[in-house]
């Protein structure tokens, strides 16, 4: 099976489950090689994080997850390959703050992922709905489309996560034109940059019903050679690979051939094939 680089466990205060038990469920499921994406504690003072206590790794337990997740390599060389990355929010007021943490630990790969818009709004968060309606469902889009590219630019990560996160509510632009140009300018930036994007399966878990990025975009992004990834965004052990094999034909229908890894290498995409290894609908972040 194809590898999945963005899963979450009981250490980012939202979701459940042990390290352990992914690097099991992944050696289950066939998978060469898996990795780990915690969310990377907020900026200190950050807004969201005064308003929720669960968006986030705490930083008194990064040391513990970036160690935890080596002794489990160190352990498992022998059945499977285990990186240790992280998921990081590209906060333009804190990118000094995201950067240097980032240089104290040995990540084998960072997500860049936009979950906050520039006054502090949690879009995707499901307490924030209201507030994503009244601060206008095209200004989200297009705000975090634009910041999505500034990320892919910034040098900051090697992969870009769920770029059209905006729609996981089922909220939809009502002008389509210029969201797709800015989701353009997201591909082309990442392009540019050599950084890839994720096929992100936990759409298909949400109410909007539809993996990131969209069939359209996956498209796009296939033609502008933007490197792809898969991630289940799996927030329970049994997550791990949801939807991978829907994934695949989902990609190769839109023009890839070969899944990336974060670290540079490739993985053919396999034939068709049942839905062995999906799991059932969960609910994440």
């Amino acid at each position: 099976m194809i590898p999945d680089y963005h899963i979450h466990t009981g250490f980012c205060g939202h979701a459940e489950g042990d390290p352990r038990e992914v690097v099991e469920r992944a050696i289950a499921l066939g998978m060469p090689e898996v990795g780990f994406s915690e969310h990377l504690p907020l900026p200190p003072g950050f807004p969201p994080a005064q308003r929720y206590a669960d968006l986030a790794m705490a930083r008194d337990d990064l040391d513990r997850y970036v160690s935890l997740v080596h002794d489990l390599a160190r352990e498992y060389r022998g059945d499977i390959r285990v990186l240790c990355g992280a998921e990081a929010d590209y906060i333009e007021a804190a990118l000094d703050h995201t950067a240097g943490l980032l240089a104290q630990y040995p990540f084998d790969y960072v997500i860049g992922s936009v979950h906050f818009l520039g006054d502090g709004l949690a879009y995707d968060h499901g307490d924030e709905r209201q507030r994503l309606v009244a601060y206008g469902v095209d200004r989200v889009y297009l705000e975090s489309l634009g910041l999505a590219a500034r990320a892919a630019a910034s040098g900051l990560f090697q992969v870009i996560g769920h770029l059209d996160l905006a729609k996981k509510f089922g909220h939809r632009p009502t002008d389509a034109e210029a969201v797709a140009a800015a989701a353009a300018a997201a591909l082309r930036a990442a392009a540019a940059a050599g950084v890839a994007i994720e096929l992100n399966t936990a759409g298909w878990r949400k109410p909007v019903g539809e993996a990131y990025p969209a069939p359209d975009l996956l498209a796009a992004a296939a033609a502008l050679g933007v490197r792809l990834t898969f991630g289940s965004d799996a927030h329970r052990p049994d997550e791990v690979g949801a939807g991978f094999d829907r994934a695949a034909r989902l990609a190769r229908e839109c023009g890839y051939e070969r899944a990336a890894s974060p670290l540079g290498g490739e993985w053919p995409l396999p034939a068709p094939a049942g839905a062995a290894g999906a799991a059932d609908p969960g609910e994440d972040a």
